[in-house]
C-alpha cells in the first residue's frame, strides 16, 4: 500500500495530541489528515463538533482515529467544563456510524475525567480554584466508602492523602459537589456508550484513558468498572483501559498503521534493571508501571512476551522504573541516582551489540527525563540506535509514546516503507523536549519569570523569554551527540498554551552540519 491516509480528530490542538501522531505516522510514510483549525479547540475555546462531523463525513481516508471528547464536546477541556447531556454527546458521534458503514476502519479514544489535587483551574471548571484539593480528597473518600475491592488498601498513596479527621463533610459547597458529581456521572455514562460502539462494530478498537489518577479516587473506580464491562462484553481484544491521555491518539495511530500495513503483531519483551520496579505505581497513576507498559503495547497491536516464552522479540523495551525522587514540573529533584541509569544504559548497549532492537521508556520521575539516563545512553553511544525513546509527563504518556513509535517502526521496516530520517527526527525531538526542556531549561525559565511551579503560569505571545528558550533548546541539542544534520529551528519555538509546562519546536536540516561528530 502506498502512502496510506489516516483521518485524525485529536484530543486538542497541543503538539502532544495533534503533532506527535503525525511524527509517528511519518516513520511509516503515512499521511495524517486533520480537520480545519477553525473547527478544533484552542485552549478553553471549545471546538466545533458539527463542523468536525461534517469534515469526517466528507474525508477520503483509509482509516480514522477519533477523540470522542473532541467529536462530542469540542475538546478535552470542553469535556470537563461545558454543560452537555449524554444524548447530545452521543448524537454528535453519528458520523462514526457513517464512516463504518462506508467500510472505513474507525478507532477511537475516550477519557475518564480526572480529579487533580490542585487549586489550578486553567484546565478545569472555575470552582477548582480553590476547591480542587478538597474535591480530590472527596473523590478518594467516596471510592474508599464504595466497598470496591480496589479501594480497600489501608493507607493512601503519598500523592493522595486522606482528609484530616476533622474535615467536615461540607468542606466542598453543595453546589460545587453537585456539579462535580453530575459531570462525572455524565462522562461515565458516555464512556459506557463508547463500549457499545465497539460491541456493535462501529469501532474497530477503543482506548479508554485516565490521566492524573491516584490509587484511590473516582477516576480509579470508573477505570475498574469500565475494564470489567469490557471483559463482560468480551471486548478485551479491542478495548484497552489504562492510565494515560495525551498520548492515546498516537497509540491508536500506531495500531491503525499496523492494520493498514497488514503485518504481524510486533513482539516485545519488557525488562527493567530492577524487575521489582515494574511493580511500582508511578506518580499520578493507579496501576503498576509494568502493567501500564503491557497495556500500552497491546493497545498499539503488539504482543508482549512473558517469561518462559521462546524466541527473540522484535524489540526489548527497557523501562527506567519509578524512583520517587521528585517531579520535574512542580518539585524538580536536586539529584537522581546515577547507578540504575548506568546499568540500564549498559544493558541497552549489550543488547544492541547482540543484534537485538531496543527501546527505552524513562519513567523514573514524572514530567521529565532522568538526566543521568540520557547521559549514560550517550556515553554508551546508543542514542541514535534506539527503536524508540520517551520520558515525558506521566508514565502512561511515556510508555504509550514509546510503544507507538516502536510498533510503527517494526511494521514499517517489514513493509518496506520505513523512513529513517523521520525516525531519527522523532527520537531527537523527544530527547530535546523530555530532557532538554522538561528536566533542564523549564525550571531555569520559570526562575527568570518568577513563576510558581505548582500552578500554570502565563507567558504572552512575543514575550522576550521566547528567544531565550530558543537559544537554550539549541544548546541542549548541541549537547546530544549524533543526529546530524538536524537542528532546532529557532523561528519555530513557541509555548502552545502560553505557559511553560510544554514547549513546541521543529527540527530542520542544518546545512552547516556534516558528519555526526560535528553535531556534538
Amino acid at each position: 500500500m502506498s502512502s496510506p491516509r489516516i483521518a485524525l480528530v485529536p484530543l486538542d490542538e497541543r503538539p502532544a495530541c495533534a503533532e506527535l501522531p503525525r511524527l509517528v505516522a511519518a516513520v511509516a510514510g503515512v499521511r495524517i489528515l486533520t480537520p480545519p483549525p477553525v473547527h478544533l479547540p484552542a485552549l478553553r475555546r471549545a471546538g466545533d463538533p458539527p463542523g468536525i462531523g461534517a469534515w469526517l463525513a466528507g474525508v477520503e481516508a483509509d482509516a480514522a482515529v477519533v477523540s470522542l471528547e473532541t467529536l462530542g464536546h469540542g475538546g478535552l477541556i470542553a469535556s470537563r467544563t461545558r454543560p452537555a447531556t449524554v444524548a447530545s454527546v452521543t448524537a454528535a458521534w453519528a458520523p462514526l456510524h457513517a464512516l463504518a458503514a462506508r467500510g472505513v476502519p474507525v478507532h477511537a479514544v475516550t477519557l475518564i475525567t480526572r480529579t487533580p489535587d490542585s487549586a489550578d483551574a486553567m484546565e478545569e471548571p472555575a470552582y477548582w480554584d480553590p476547591h480542587g484539593p478538597a474535591l480530590h480528597r472527596l473523590s478518594a473518600r467516596l471510592h474508599r466508602a464504595a466497598g470496591d475491592p480496589a479501594a480497600t488498601a489501608p493507607a493512601p498513596a503519598p500523592d493522595e492523602p486522606d482528609p484530616a479527621p476533622d474535615e467536615p463533610e461540607d468542606a466542598v459547597p453543595a453546589a460545587v459537589r453537585a456539579d462535580f458529581l453530575t459531570r462525572r456521572v455524565r462522562n461515565h455514562a458516555v464512556n459506557l456508550a463508547a463500549l457499545e460502539l465497539v460491541a456493535d462494530g462501529t469501532l474497530r478498537s477503543l482506548v479508554v484513558g485516565a490521566d492524573d489518577t491516584a490509587e484511590h479516587g473516582l477516576a480509579t473506580a470508573e477505570l475498574h468498572w469500565l475494564d470489567r464491562w469490557a471483559g463482560w462484553l468480551g471486548l478485551r481484544e479491542r478495548v484497552s483501559v489504562r492510565p494515560g491521555a495525551d498520548e492515546a491518539c498516537t497509540v491508536l495511530l500506531a495500531r491503525t498503521v499496523l492494520d493498514l500495513l497488514a503485518g504481524p503483531a510486533p513482539t516485545v519483551r519488557i525488562e527493567a534493571v530492577d524487575p521489582a520496579g515494574l511493580l511500582r505505581v508511578a506518580a499520578y497513576e493507579n496501576v503498576p508501571v509494568g502493567r501500564t507498559a503491557a497495556r500500552q503495547l497491546e493497545a498499539c497491536g503488539a504482543a508482549v512476551l512473558t517469561d518462559g516464552q521462546d524466541g527473540a522479540p522484535d524489540v526489548v523495551l527497557l523501562v527506567h522504573t519509578p524512583d520517587g525522587a521528585g517531579d520535574w514540573a512542580v518539585s524538580p529533584p536536586a539529584a537522581t541516582d546515577p547507578a540504575p541509569a548506568g546499568l540500564l544504559a549498559a544493558r541497552a548497549a549489550a543488547l544492541l551489540a547482540a543484534g537485538q532492537a531496543v527501546a527505552v521508556a524513562d519513567c523514573a520521575q514524572p514530567n521529565g527525563a532522568d538526566p543521568h539516563l540520557l547521559s549514560a545512553l550517550a556515553a554508551e553511544g546508543v542514542l541514535e540506535r534506539l527503536s524508540a525513546y520517551a520520558g515525558w509527563n506521566t508514565a502512561g504518556n511515556t510508555l504509550g509514546t514509546v510503544a507507538a513509535h516502536l510498533v510503527t517502526a517494526v511494521a514499517a521496516r517489514r513493509a518496506g516503507c520505513f523512513d529513517e530520517q523521520a525516525h531519527r527526527r522523532l527520537l531527537l525531538h523527544r530527547m530535546i523536549e523530555d530532557w532538554g526542556w522538561m528536566s533542564v531549561e523549564r525550571a531555569r525559565t520559570r526562575a527568570v519569570l518568577g513563576s510558581d511551579p505548582t500552578r500554570h503560569d502565563h507567558v504572552p505571545a512575543g514575550h522576550p523569554v521566547l528567544a531565550d528558550i530558543a537559544a537554550a533548546l539549541a544548546a541542549r541539542r548541541a549537547d546530544l551527540p549524533g543526529f546530524a544534520p538536524l537542528a532546532v529551528d529557532p523561528a519555530s519555538v513557541r509555548l502552545p498554551w502560553s505557559r511553560t509546562f510544554e514547549v513546541d519546536f521543529a527540527l530542520v536540516t542544518d546545512p552547516r552540519a556534516g558528519a555526526p561528530e560535528d553535531a556534538r
